[in-house]
């Protein structure tokens, strides 16, 4: 499925931004070279994840768990512009999965396992799956059966897709047996004899709540990812045959663009964790001798103050760490260099396809690494403009909204032609929704302000408070209601609720989580404080003022 108009194509093919490589070719050519070097590695917590032993491939055995997967998805009438709704954390079956998807072209759309009936059901109501894969279940809860409840209330309850299972259970397919029974056959050659699959095809459909709440879904050809994972690739100062360790969900822009694209070209180790385990994670990175990974602020600072364990860690074979989602603080970045000679990156991106990145080949002051990024770049066209005029803001100091233009920038959302109208400009660049100015201190890089969206970021995981505002105004006993981010170290930002109850009612922070668990809402949703008020404040066109919100809590 080619979703990118003639004049895109035109345009970044003559330039040589995109090519006729796809995702799998990557991963082929380095397997035909390296067959015996070791590519892929479980959690090594897999166990309490899942169930199932942890993994350890070579590229020549990945390669073959590719080709036999391949086979399964042809034998259960899958192909080319199908797409699979896929919910699993980070296990080396999820890189079976895009690397056989990316060979046959069907397109891969990954959620995250927090995500529970409320998120699945709209999201399988807009996508019309072909198949869903999961494993039977994450930790103690069985990713099977919500799935199974989620398609009953969906519009496909009648028509439902088929159910993939890594594991035994009530579904239409057990891969784990399927691909082990899997042999060479003239199936996958005849498929290509008769479906094309090209770079411009579909990818991935991944996901994000936006500010309404509403899931979008953010569709990427091959060349889209493989434009933001060379730019990643290369700032980073990725190297070849380099360990990398990912514990960010492999379902978005941090974690495909940002690990998984710099796995595939540099053809080294990918070690798989997530959730994050700490003690897990800080052994895998002596364990594995990892060069390279990614950790959220909250967490690199944290591990700086921490004496003991700081004493402890072996960082020594670590080069760089990517970070961000969250100003970076100017003595983190300078500790992590004075005492580990690590180069802390910092990184800005979306889904949608912002990648900026500001590291030592950009600048090697700490200061501009911890709040700039460069306006220069060979991926982006960007500019700011006024919120109110629309004029491009060329002067120091003065904040506007961020806009972008690019081969790695996606081509708008999956069956939304109105909200896509709506974030891009007449001249084609993206409305990112987030405040930018000119740096006084250096008029080359941009300071990052804030949004001028609502989302709240806990964790690195984006929530739509109006999604929560609509599902507790529903509440018997709240006559108005409200949620809003307040500051933590850990998570970067918890939410608080903020109620006005009805006469003579009352509710507790129990009682609200209770009722949106009720509606079956991710736990990464719920509320973590409650604020009883006289009036939610608001504009005179009603609009929520937030940030007022946020300084009671």
């Amino acid at each position: 499925m080619i979703i990118s108009d003639k004049n895109r194509l035109t345009q970044y093919h003559n330039t040589g931004e995109w090519g006729e490589r796809r995702l799998h070719d990557l991963f082929y050519e380095t397997a035909n070279r390296f067959p015996e070097r070791i590519a892929l590695v479980d959690p090594a917590d897999k166990t309490d994840l899942t169930g199932d032993a942890p993994l350890r491939l070579t590229y020549q055995e990945l390669a073959d768990k590719i080709n036999q997967l391949t086979e399964v998805f042809l034998i259960n009438g899958l192909g080319k512009d199908d797409i699979l709704l896929v919910q699993m954390p980070n296990v080396v079956e999820l890189i079976y999965i895009y690397l056989a998807a990316s060979r046959l072209g069907i397109i891969v759309s990954p959620v995250p396992v927090q995500y529970q009936e409320n998120e699945l059901t709209a999201i399988i109501d807009i996508l019309k799956p072909a198949a869903i894969v999961a494993t039977p279940k994450f930790k103690q809860t069985s990713l099977l059966e919500r799935m199974k409840s989620s398609i009953k209330l969906s519009s496909m309850h009648s028509c439902p897709p088929k159910i993939l299972l890594w594991g035994a259970g009530e579904a239409d397919c057990d891969l784990t047996a399927a691909i082990e029974q899997s042999s060479a056959s003239s199936r996958y050659s005849d498929y290509c004899a008769h479906n094309k699959i090209g770079a411009d095809d579909l990818m991935t459909i991944c996901w994000t709540s936006g500010t309404e709440g509403t899931p979008k879904g953010v569709p990427r050809s091959h060349n889209q990812w493989l434009a933001v994972g060379k730019a990643t690739y290369l700032g980073n100062q990725i190297k070849d045959n380099e360990t990398l360790l990912n514990p960010f969900p492999l379902i978005n822009m941090a974690s495909i663009g940002g690990m998984f694209l710099s796995w595939l070209y540099s053809g080294g180790k990918l070690v798989l964790h997530h959730p994050l385990n700490l003690p897990v994670f800080l052994q895998q990175i002596v364990t594995e001798k990892v060069n390279y990974t990614l950790a959220p602020p909250a967490l690199l600072n944290a591990l700086l103050k921490d004496e003991k364990l700081k004493n402890a860690i072996d960082f020594s074979g670590i080069r760089a760490i990517g970070s961000g989602s969250a100003p970076l603080d100017v003595w983190m970045v300078e500790g992590y260099k004075d005492l580990f000679g690590i180069e802390i990156v910092n990184h800005f991106g979306s889904n949608e396809g912002v990648s900026l990145l500001c590291g030592p080949n950009e600048t090697t002051s700490a200061e501009k690494r911890a709040r700039l990024f460069p306006r220069d770049s060979e991926l982006l066209e960007t500019r700011i403009v006024d919120l109110e005029s629309g004029e491009q803001i060329s002067e120091m100091n003065k904040p506007g909204e961020l806009q972008i233009k690019g081969a790695g920038v996606f081509d708008g959302y999956y069956k939304a032609p109105e909200k896509t109208a709506e974030s891009f400009t007449s001249d084609g660049f993206f409305k990112t929704g987030d405040l930018f100015q000119i740096s006084s201190e250096d008029p080359q890089f941009y300071r990052f302000i804030g949004r001028c969206k609502d989302l709240i970021i806990r964790g690195g995981m984006n929530i739509a408070p109006a999604e929560l505002d609509n599902l507790l105004s529903a509440h018997e006993f709240i006559l108005d209601v409200a949620v809003a981010p307040y500051p933590c170290e850990i998570m970067g930002e918890r939410i608080a609720v903020f109620v006005t109850l009805k006469p003579e009612k009352h509710l507790s922070l129990a009682d609200i989580i209770d009722y949106l668990k009720q509606q079956h809402v991710a736990s990464f949703k719920l509320p973590e404080k409650l604020v009883l008020v006289a009036e939610i404040p608001r504009n005179p066109l009603g609009k929520v003022l937030r940030f007022k919100l946020s300084e009671l809590s």
